[in-house]
């Protein structure tokens, strides 16, 4: 639970908490209650967004794990139930005020474990930087691919094809795993680029840069900016198979309809 305990947001709330057992009964009013709920306690959207956000921040810079973040969030809600409740016997108003303020931060610690590490790895890549090379980032807590990125300004020529954008990026892919370059929605629609090869499979034995490889199916140059999002990097596990030869498959609904087999 240390690392929870030591981080500043946290801190602050535990300061917080404890300066609100210290609040005289007779002071704690409705109109009291109704300040500090709304204003002085400041759990605004904006405000909890920025308390997960540090936290999950923090505990990054401190390396632990999902599962270890789980159990320090569980014991951390536990300490503070027995901080707020094991020793004072609260009523009135100023249970409102405690039962509110709990109720608040455990939704933060909640949301925080839930948000954290939701990786399936740790994926070591080198990215040439000198050379203006980006690594790649999540504009979203809940995308499933990260951006990938142009290294540097280049033209490409109308109605040219196999144009190789460099993001200088390589790496790692541990065995058993997968990694494939797909296009960018917005390259689609705004511009008339296409990946020359659709999707691109990057094996786990392959230690080289990762390329993107653009159409220009237009009767114009187009020119991609270094730092320009070009692609997305998807990263997924890979199950080999093994074929098994045999006779005759077992039947399905669909059957060997093919192309166009469940309407237009």
């Amino acid at each position: 639970m240390d690392e929870l305990m030591m981080d500043s947001q946290v801190k602050s709330f535990i300061d917080a908490i404890n300066g609100l057992k210290e609040i005289d009964d007779k002071l704690l009013d409705d109109e009291a209650l109704d300040t500090l709920m709304n204003k002085t306690i400041l759990f605004t959207p904006e405000t909890v967004q920025q308390s997960i956000n540090q936290i999950i921040n923090n505990l990054e810079v401190q390396n632990q794990t999902r599962q270890q973040v789980i159990d320090t969030v569980k014991s951390l809600k536990d300490f503070i139930n027995e901080m707020l409740y094991g020793d004072t016997a609260l009523t009135g108003n100023k249970k409102i005020l405690i039962d509110y303020v709990a109720k608040n931060l455990f939704e933060i610690f909640d949301a925080a474990a839930d948000k954290y590490h939701n990786y399936a790895i740790e994926l070591p890549m080198t990215v040439d930087t000198k050379a203006g090379a980006k690594a790649p980032t999540f504009a979203h807590d809940t995308d499933a691919a990260a951006d990938l990125y142009a290294m540097e300004s280049q033209i490409i020529p109308a109605h040219s094809y196999g144009n190789m954008i460099h993001t200088g990026v390589k790496l790692q892919l541990p065995e058993g795993w997968l990694a494939m370059i797909l296009p960018r929605s917005s390259m689609g629609v705004k511009t008339p680029l296409r990946l020359s090869n659709s999707v691109g499979l990057i094996d786990s034995g392959y230690r080289g840069e990762l390329g993107v490889i653009y159409d220009n199916t237009s009767e114009k140059d187009y020119e991609i900016t270094a730092g320009d999002r070009i692609a997305q990097l998807l990263v997924m596990p890979s199950y080999r198979f093994k074929a098994k030869v045999v006779d005759i498959l077992e039947d399905s609904d669909r059957g060997e309809g093919g192309f166009g087999s469940s309407g237009t």
